[in-house]
């Protein structure tokens, strides 16, 4: 059968094939449309969600070294939290000596010299 483009059943057939792809292309838009958007609002509430976190943590850490402080100075009491200070402290000297070491190293220092202070090895360094 030869298809005559002035038959009406010819011209149906050819608007339905237009309204058919139309249609899946507004389909398939739309959902491209709802998925930028979900998209876009999950990286915007990850961002936020990330953003609070970190600010919680700096919080956590300021109490943390408020309390540090106050045990150190004998305004708090806790044995559990007095032990962890301990431990803090214990490892505050074990970066000072690190850093002193590291000094050592950058600046050609021996390790006999490397035990004191700079600021002390510094008026006797031309004498």
């Amino acid at each position: 059968m030869i298809e005559n483009p002035d038959h009406p059943a010819t011209e149906s057939k050819a608007q339905m094939f237009t309204e058919s792809v139309v249609e899946k292309f507004s389909h398939h838009l739309e959902t491209g449309r709802l998925w930028i958007t979900r998209s876009w609002q999950i990286a915007l509430l990850m961002a936020k969600g990330a953003y609070l976190t970190t600010e919680r943590r700096r919080l956590f850490g300021k109490l943390g070294e408020e309390v540090y402080f106050k045990i150190q100075k004998g305004e708090l009491h806790n044995t559990e939290l007095e032990r962890v200070v301990e431990e803090i402290d214990r490892l505050s000297k074990k970066l000072e000596v690190e850093e002193l070491q590291i000094r050592a190293v950058r600046f050609g220092e021996d390790e006999e010299n490397s035990s004191e202070s700079p600021a002390s090895n510094r008026g006797t360094e031309h004498v």
